[in-house]
């Protein structure tokens, strides 16, 4: 039965998401087209450019169908497929010729339907695409293929990045309803009693707009309200929601790769259009097969989406730009012969050309307007637009066509306002806030500068009729020296491109850190760098690293071929594309502004610069197979290229794609929520970010109350809060759970016990994320648990002597602070774990009144100083001298010779010594261990960059 139902939710799921993603465009297209008139023919090169427009409007509109739902607390996907119905009906009604005359004939509007397959060629397609038919065939393989390379999404559900953070508050969105989800335990926490400083993160209010984070990427918006905000840009997690609420967690993790399908399909119309069918054709191929792209296409984070966006604007715009200039033939005219025909009956539109064109004005000016609900830098991608609206205006452009383009900015841009103003703006200010203080710095410049330009800007326009014959004369300058100005940027580009890939890498890695204090490169430059081989951190090596992934040839090849296409293929059209390249190739290789680690920083230069250098790379293999005297040398090298270019992706791709990221981490974390009641509280406890790694998935995606014991200081936690609050959660009906990992001993319960139930470890594959050189492993992330459940203490809560910590085995509740993960080497019986520098055992110990130990007692520790590598000597050639400390005291200490094995080290400690209340009033006391530290990678054995001090097995405490 369950199968049953399951089959008939993704049936249903794929009607609706096909509804979705197909009638809107359609019906507009066709709209359009019915409007223009019988005589002519919709202006794409054949039926697969009209689908991909189709389902570019279609995404816009249920893009923001969502968002704005989202928005008024009422998403649900049958709210989304209403409103994108009725728009779809109001299209059909009010811009076709359904609307006069026929608005009640069904049949016609069903007609609108219906996809546009018969095209005639163009002069601007029919001459470049040979072999039309075939190049159709070659684009369905190629999309095939990144149907299947992009299939396997990563189950990124854990909490604690960006990635795991849209997911989750996409599911929330589809749980809820709402962009803002509803925490009734969390409104309760008492600020006065301390409870929100134990369980809620605090932020500097210097820096930050908001004072509270429930979880890493979850604003406390208003406690009192019981309001939480997800951080990010909400049309991604927009997207995920609807997926989810279609087809569940599997539809939210799928949400990524489908927006990836279309992003591969708008940078392939727009470089088809912007350089010829053949280049365009081997750009898809090569951003399908390349590396990155495959990666991202399965990782869920917003570049993706921002791509989509962005070229979907820039295709847009540039059919907008040239199509004065298309022919629209009548069915039985020749292609290419005789004067255009102009549509019958225009009403209301100056010409077939007239309405095509506003369409395509709508559709980039809307596309452009969405990346500001995708991502807080869309300021960047706007830039370049400011230049094109000056122009039109001062030099009296103007066109009906740019109406309908800033129209669909400025509504888009409104929207934005109200999104920043009631939901974005705390993250928005935390993340320009750097910004906003050196803009704020350099006033006393700034706001003399933009007074004098708006007053230049406004007497120019005032005196258009007199500069009207410069501007004309400005133009023509243009055409005339268009090799000057072109050149020009040309060399401007290069050197900065050879500069920063070829000259910075070698100089000295000047960096100081945020005290100023200048950092020690690490790793110098070598030869092999360029390949994947180390190399220092810092922005000057950024292109390098690019071409980890796209080859150096690859770089060259893509360098010049931009180059040439901006000799060539630069103009009005294609210079929005450019601008935008520019501004964001230049921000993004100065600083990425994102963690350093490697695949993940290269999200940077997703939804821009990466197709752009392989739209370079394939118009430089484009010259040789066009432009080469001997066709057959030329083609030959032309395919060589290319063909380095495809087989370097898939070597470079065989661990991404034969791996999936995070595999089985939706198994394991649903089958781990499923082992609690439905009113359970979890309160993790444990070191850093690791509890929201588990504790972020079980809240806003399976629905169970999970708070976090914030201070990481042992020394800060306030147990007689933390236990005030589990008895309120108690007497509210809640059964509570306490979920440990390492370090989890910092909670303790003076009057409550915790119960052993069971353990659990989050255990998946993860792409090893390096610093310094390209990764090609896949690593192990393993985060262990302990499983304890709360009830009165009958007695004291912890045993008598004699008392046998095995160390790995359900010791959580023991551990304080200072111990890794536990561990199990090859030939060991049993797990033991790690300390650091200075670790911290709560044990079971005699006291009496007056805080004070009341009898001597033995202590036994199993101690190892390293892992034995069978065959050669010890890594650590000294002897490790450990200290013990019970309380304040120090008892004694322990020499642990080089290269030994486990064994047992005694001590006995006296009576008599001082505890602190806490301990003395539990019968416990807090043992120290501390011992020197060493590090793998710094021994050169492996890239293990802990602190590790000695391993520890068992401890005895006996009378």
């Amino acid at each position: 039965m369950v199968i049953v139902v399951d089959v008939l939710r993704w049936a249903l799921g794929a009607l609706v998401l096909a509804f979705l993603l197909y009638v809107p465009g359609a019906v507009v297209l066709n709209s359009v087209a019915s409007r223009t008139g019988a005589g002519t023919r919709p202006p794409f090169w054949d039926a697969g450019e009209w689908l991909y427009s189709a389902v570019l409007v279609s995404v816009l509109v249920t893009g923001l169908a969502g968002f704005l739902l989202a928005e008024a607390g009422l998403f649900r996907w049958w709210l989304v497929l209403a409103v994108v119905a009725v728009f779809s009906l109001a299209a059909a009604l009010t811009v076709g010729e359904v609307g006069a005359g026929r608005g009640r004939q069904w049949r016609a509007v069903l007609s609108l339907l219906r996809p546009a397959v018969r095209f005639l060629p163009y002069p601007e397609g029919g001459a470049r695409a040979r072999w039309p038919r075939l190049h159709g065939i070659a684009v369905g393989l190629v999309v095939l293929m990144a149907v299947g390379l992009f299939s396997r999404p990563a189950e990124m559900i854990r909490g604690a990045n960006d990635s795991g953070a849209y997911i989750n508050a996409g599911v929330a969105l589809s749980r809820s309803g709402s962009l803002v989800q509803r925490d009734m335990l969390m409104r309760q926490l008492d600020n006065d009693k301390g409870e929100v400083a134990q369980l809620l993160q605090g932020l500097n209010p210097d820096r930050y707009t908001l004072s509270r984070l429930r979880m890493p990427a979850f604003y406390v918006l208003d406690k009192p309200a019981a309001a939480v905000l997800p951080q990010h840009y909400a049309l991604f997690p927009v997207w995920v929601g609807l997926m989810h609420s279609l087809f569940g967690i599997w539809g939210a993790l799928y949400a990524n790769p489908l927006l990836a399908l279309v992003l591969v399909l708008s940078v392939y119309y727009f470089a088809r259009r912007a350089t010829s069918p053949g280049a365009g054709l081997l750009t898809l191929t090569l951003l399908v097969l390349c590396p990155v792209m495959i990666w991202f296409a399965r990782y869920p984070v917003s570049e993706v989406l921002t791509g989509l966006l962005a070229f979907g604007a820039l295709y847009a715009f540039l059919r907008m730009m040239t199509m004065r200039r298309e022919w629209l033939l009548p069915p039985s005219g020749p292609a290419g012969k005789g004067d255009p025909a102009e549509p019958a009956g225009e009403d209301g539109y100056l010409s077939a050309r007239q309405a095509w064109a506003s369409l395509w004005g709508l559709v980039a000016g809307v596309a452009l307007g969405e990346l500001a609900l995708a991502r807080p830098d869309f300021i960047f991608y706007l830039v370049p637009v400011l230049a094109y609206v000056l122009y039109w205006r001062l030099a009296r452009r103007w066109r009906p066509e740019y109406t309908w383009f800033v129209g669909g900015l400025a509504v888009m841009l409104a929207v934005w306002g109200v999104y920043f103003a009631f939901f974005s703006f705390a993250y928005t200010l935390d993340l320009y806030h750097n910004v906003i203080q050196q803009v704020r710095r350099e006033w006393g410049l700034l706001l003399p500068a933009l007074y004098v330009g708006v007053l230049v800007l406004v007497l120019i326009d005032r005196l258009h009729m007199r500069l009207r014959p410069l501007w004309v004369r400005a133009e023509g300058w243009a055409r005339r020296y268009r090799w000057a100005w072109a050149g020009t940027l040309m060399a401007a580009v290069g050197l900065y491109v050879v500069y920063y890939y070829a000259i910075a890498p070698w100089q000295a890695n000047i960096r100081y850190d945020d005290a100023g204090h200048l950092i020690p490169q690490q790793v110098q430059t070598t030869w092999a760098s360029y390949i994947g081989a180390p190399v220092d951190q810092g922005e000057r090596y950024n292109l390098l690293r690019v071409g980890w992934y796209l080859s150096p040839l690859g770089m060259v090849l893509g360098m010049v071929g931009l180059l040439r296409w901006i000799w060539g293929r630069l103009n009005a059209a294609t210079g929005l594309f450019l601008g935008v390249l520019m501004v964001t190739g230049f921000v993004f290789i100065q600083e990425t502004f994102t963690q350093a680690h490697y695949i993940y920083t290269m999200r940077r230069y997703v939804p821009v610069i990466l197709p752009a250098l392989i739209m370079g790379v394939a118009w430089a293999c484009q010259f040789f197979w066009s432009r080469a005297r001997f066709r057959v040398m030329g083609v030959g090298l032309g395919g060589a290229l290319a063909l380095a270019m495809a087989l370097f992706f898939v070597y470079t791709s065989r661990v991404i794609v034969s791996n999936v990221e995070l595999a089985g981490a939706v198994q394991q974390v649903t089958s781990f929520a499923a082992r609690f009641p439905a009113r359970s509280v979890l309160l993790f406890s444990n070191e850093r970010d690791e509890p929201y790694v588990v504790a972020t998935p079980l809240q806003y995606i399976f629905g169970l109350e999970c708070f976090v014991v914030n201070p990481t200081e042992y020394t800060k936690v306030d147990n007689e809060v933390l236990e005030g609050v589990v008895r309120r959660w108690q007497s509210q009906g809640y059964q509570v759970w306490v979920v440990m990992g390492a370090n989890g001993g910092k909670l303790y319960f003076p009057h409550l016990s915790l119960k052993e139930e069971w353990q659990w470890a989050f255990d998946v594959p993860e792409y090893e994320q390096l610093y310094y050189q390209k990764p090609t492993n896949m690593s192990r992330s393993y985060l262990p648990w302990g499983v304890y459940s709360v009830h009165d203490a009958v007695q004291s809560p912890y045993p008598t002597l004699p008392f046998n910590l095995d160390i790995g085995n359900m010791d959580y509740k023991w551990l304080v602070a200072g111990f890794y993960t536990q561990e199990q080497a090859p030939g060991d019986p049993s797990p033991w774990r790690w300390t650091g520098e200075h670790a911290i055992l709560r044990l079971p110990w005699p006291t009496q009144t007056g805080g004070r130990t009341s009898q001597a007692v033995t202590l036994t520790l199993r101690l190892r100083p390293e892992t034995p590598r069978p065959g050669q000597p010890p890594l650590r050639a000294s002897p490790l001298t450990v200290s013990l400390s019970v309380g304040d005291t120090p008892v004694g200490q322990v020499v642990v010779p080089p290269g030994s094995g486990f064994a047992d080290y005694t001590l006995r400690v006296p009576a008599g010594i001082p505890m602190t209340t806490d301990s003395a009033e539990s019968g416990t006391a807090l043992l120290h261990i501390q011992a020197p530290t060493w590090s793998p990678q710094e021994a050169g054995v492996s890239y293990d960059s802990r602190a590790l001090g000695v391993q520890l097995d068992s401890v005895w405490v006996g009378p």
